[in-house]
């Protein structure tokens, strides 16, 4: 959670628990029509060595899981499939596809052959009403552990395809999360469906609130370590390279990096203070100017995707609501009014919704709701067992990851904007405040022992 410890006041609500529960929001963008995608099972090209099928076995759901949980297609149970298997496209037969309980408009087909040097994969697209091949691809790797990359490259490119071009996938996005295991809290960075973990930092500290620069290269995060009475902010180069960000006091929290990667926002108090304020200053703690300036607690800052505007928390009106403000500190307006206590807000890519974690107040948990900033229109996505906080955008906006104990422990899951196909994606230790990348681009990726081709 993006906050110092705030005391929870039981005001009265402006709306009830069950008024907020309107019909679900609407993921954008939205296909035309549904489009029905059918996903044979990549076989063998050639021999079927005990290698070779257990990549295929990887490949196969990695690739069914990436396209299901992209919200973009109605993907019929593989029971309804033909037997034949399709290890190239002269194995369709098209009209087995258009049968009544199928009548599918595209379906994926490919093969996979590892030897002793390489792995590879052909992977086809085809448009079952007319015939015609969408999509080929051929993608050769020099470790099958790459194998899971391809099948998340694949995923995205079909998207991307099929969505006219409106959305690139997240299949291929990062999550950056803070993790406890043993004695201290970690940053890690793992693939968006929790496989790939690896550390960031390894300083046997408390490690909190990571989030990602705008080209993905750069994570911020605020630090506490062994013996030391301070916390400091940080900016970590995945690739190497650490700096510290100077704040006045020993308290800095919930920093967030602008859209144009040269300013970024955080949460501290001057030395003759002892609420915290929003600042904003650039990436070497230059420029810096308090944009919430008010004796009360200001916390969790989030830009728009325009970086024009930050939203907030604040408790100035007796418990913590979510506020915004413009980026030079002007026109401060209040976002959401309806009491209890909300947290860790986070602005949509598309600049439509803010989500956050709400605690009524007749309730012992918090819950994730989005605000529509236009019409001040509220929906809630998750309910029942534990409490649910930290919500983050995937790049897309058709996704958010939380932070929640359903099961137990705090665990990160990952859910569609609309509050549905809710995915735990981690199990060991105890795992908070997760922070959804950008878009990588393809080209850094291949270089990673990786080459793709079209196949046509």
């Amino acid at each position: 959670m993006k906050r110092p410890v705030l005391a929870v006041c039981c005001l009265s609500c402006l709306i009830t628990l069950a008024e907020a529960q309107q019909p679900d929001v609407v993921i954008y963008p939205r296909p035309r029509e549904d489009t029905k995608l059918a996903v044979a099972d990549f076989v063998p090209r050639t021999f079927a060595g005990q290698d070779t099928q257990a990549a295929l076995e990887v490949f196969n759901q990695v690739l069914w899981d990436d396209l299901l949980f992209s919200a973009f297609f109605q993907m019929p149970s593989k029971s309804f499939y033909p037997l034949k298997p399709l290890r190239l496209p002269q194995d369709v037969s098209f009209e087995n596809w258009q049968a009544p309980t199928l009548d599918v408009d595209f379906l994926i087909l490919g093969n996979l052959q590892i030897n002793e040097t390489r792995a590879t994969v052909e992977a086809y697209l085809y448009d079952v009403k007319t015939r015609q091949q969408v999509l080929g691809k051929r993608y050769t790797i020099s470790d099958s552990e790459l194998i899971r990359r391809v099948a998340h490259e694949f995923a995205d490119q079909v998207v991307f395809q099929l969505s006219a071009g409106t959305s690139r996938g997240i299949s291929r996005t990062q999550i950056a999360i803070t993790s406890l295991k043993g004695g201290s809290k970690e940053i890690y960075v793992m693939d968006y469906d929790g496989f790939n973990q690896r550390t960031i930092t390894a300083n046997g500290g408390l490690n909190k609130f990571p989030e990602w620069s705008a080209d993905n290269s750069t994570l911020a995060f605020v630090s506490n370590l062994p013996n030391s009475s301070r916390w400091e902010l940080w900016l970590q180069g995945l690739q190497g390279g650490r700096s510290v960000i100077p704040v006045s006091t020993s308290y800095v929290s919930s920093p967030e990096i602008s859209p144009t990667s040269q300013l970024i926002a955080f949460s501290t108090r001057s030395p003759e203070k002892t609420d915290p304020d929003i600042y904003v200053s650039d990436l070497a703690g230059k420029g810096r100017k308090n944009l919430s300036n008010h004796p009360a607690i200001d916390t969790s800052p989030t830009w728009s995707p325009t970086g024009n505007q930050i939203a907030f928390v604040s408790d100035r009106t007796g418990t913590p609501q979510i506020w915004m403000v413009d980026a030079d500190g002007s026109n401060l307006q209040r976002l959401v009014t309806e009491g209890g206590h909300c947290d860790s807000p986070s602005w949509s890519p598309d600049g439509r919704f803010v989500s956050y974690s709400w605690q009524a107040p007749t309730q012992w948990k918090h819950d994730i709701y989005v605000i529509e900033v236009a019409t001040g229109k509220i929906f809630q996505l998750t309910s029942g067992r534990g409490s649910n906080e930290s919500p983050h955008w995937s790049p897309d906006a058709r996704h958010i990851s939380f932070q929640s104990t359903r099961t137990g422990s705090k665990q990160i899951f990952i859910m569609n904007a609309d509050g549905k196909n809710i995915k735990q994606i981690t199990a060991y230790g105890i795992n908070e405040s997760p922070a959804w990348s950008g878009y990588f681009e393809l080209a850094r990726e291949n270089r990673a022992g990786q080459q793709e081709e079209d196949e046509r």
